[in-house]
């Protein structure tokens, strides 16, 4: 296999392992969490002793190890870059990994020994949106500051974080504008729309109405499906009424899975646009995926391996750039505002990411810092760029289809922009 195109290919892999973490289904990343949040009575007091200390968070543990493990060493890298260029004020920074788990109280757990034990500055994970919607009540009551590589949820846009939470990867919210914008490119402009009818399908397809009207398109037929359906035949019957519509399928690998099967075995052939999390169904079992189904089948996904081509290393894992961002952002804010009060820095942390002059590497950012020039961190995508409340506005996503043995496969790479 050519090196140069393993992290393309393996996108759809990492797809499947990304969405374990959110528990069973994609419908989990606005679902209520999974275990009360418990207010601490105590917050820990707030201490400034020029060290800027971070609790790494991942999962090391459950079905996300596969995916948080590897990044333990990148971001051992990242902050030994900081380091070797005078850390934060001439010390180093500090760090201590916990493991995330595949539940809230497991997570909870290791966030009260960041507080209590290890003071911590900053958190970096929260892989998962469930958990990261659980537990960043506590972080900030606590006034901690969090980044996280990969949590997506359209909930966390609005949830009440005080400015002390960013992601680095592109939220559903965008992921609505890259599957209006595919939808745009095959010159239909009208759609059907079947979402399961539950948090997360009603929040997302909220978004995917907004990106449409924006493009242009009609949404012709709406259908709200329970995940539980038995037989999803009637459905996808009343979704294939009219070749001439764009179907826009999203949901789950399991309930989505089945509909999507549903879909091809009307044989009709309407083009069906689907969001990331079926990426990991397998159609090979179907005898209607020939050809021309097969061509007008699309998924659209966040890339996470955006500017893995311009790394040194291009067999890093998933979610790389994303983590290097994120402990960039933190350092490069903390050292901006030569304050470890995460109140204080987090607040940087937007305006890091845009409006001053360009770079993409620590050090370079750190040498236009030196000169007291503004920066714009872009990172290794040269894409990073935060809006003030920390969602990124614009992102790399990729499209698959699906090969002759029914698995889905990496189509092309797409640069989306959130629509005023």
């Amino acid at each position: 296999m050519n090196a140069r195109r393993r992290p393309i290919v393996a996108i759809v892999l990492t797809l499947g392992i990304l969405g374990s973490i959110t528990a069973c289904s994609q419908s989990d990343s606005d679902a209520t969490p999974d275990s009360t949040p418990q207010v601490s009575t105590t917050v820990a007091p707030q201490i400034s002793d020029g060290v800027l200390r971070l609790g790494l968070l991942l999962p090391q543990s459950g079905p996300g190890a596969e995916l948080g493990e590897p990044l333990i060493e990148v971001v051992t890298e990242a902050i030994n870059v900081v380091n070797d260029n005078g850390g934060f004020l001439g010390r180093d920074i500090e760090f201590v990994i916990r493991d995330e788990g595949n539940e809230s109280a497991t997570a909870l757990a290791a966030i009260d020994d960041f507080i209590s034990e290890f003071r911590i500055d900053a958190l970096v994970g929260l892989m998962s949106s469930p958990i990261a919607l659980s537990v960043l009540p506590r972080l900030v009551e606590n006034k901690i500051g969090s980044c996280s590589p990969t949590a997506t949820a359209i909930a966390l846009a609005s949830f009440p974080d005080n400015g002390l939470f960013v992601h680095t990867t592109p939220s559903d919210i965008l992921a609505s504008e890259a599957i209006a914008l595919v939808i745009e490119q095959t010159g239909v402009v009208e759609t059907s729309i079947a979402y399961p009818d539950d948090p997360f399908g009603r929040s997302f397809v909220a978004e995917v109405r907004r990106s449409l009207s924006v493009q242009g398109i009609s949404i012709i037929t709406e259908v709200a499906y329970e995940t539980t359906t038995a037989d999803f035949a009637p459905i996808a019957e009343q979704l294939t009424a009219d070749p001439n519509r764009v179907i826009t399928l999203i949901g789950d690998s399991e309930s989505g899975g089945r509909l999507l099967n549903s879909l091809l075995d009307t044989q009709s052939l309407n083009k069906i646009i689907v969001n990331d999390a079926l990426a990991p169904v397998d159609l090979s079992s179907n005898t209607n995926l020939d050809s021309d189904i097969r061509r007008g089948l699309v998924g659209v996904a966040v890339d996470a391996f955006a500017g893995a081509d311009s790394m040194t290393d291009i067999s890093l894992p998933a979610f790389s750039t994303a983590i290097t961002d994120c402990i960039n952002l933190l350092a490069l804010a903390a050292i901006s505002s030569e304050s470890d009060f995460a109140e204080k820095f987090m607040a940087r942390v937007p305006e890091v990411s845009r409006g001053g002059s360009a770079c993409n590497f620590f050090e370079d950012c750190l040498a236009l810092l030196q000169q007291s020039l503004n920066i714009d961190y872009n990172g290794v995508t040269g894409l990073l760029d935060l809006d003030p409340n920390g969602d990124p506005s614009r992102a790399q996503f990729v499209t698959f289809g699906f090969n002759d043995q029914g698995r889905s496969e990496f189509k092309e790479r797409i640069i989306v922009f959130a629509s005023p």
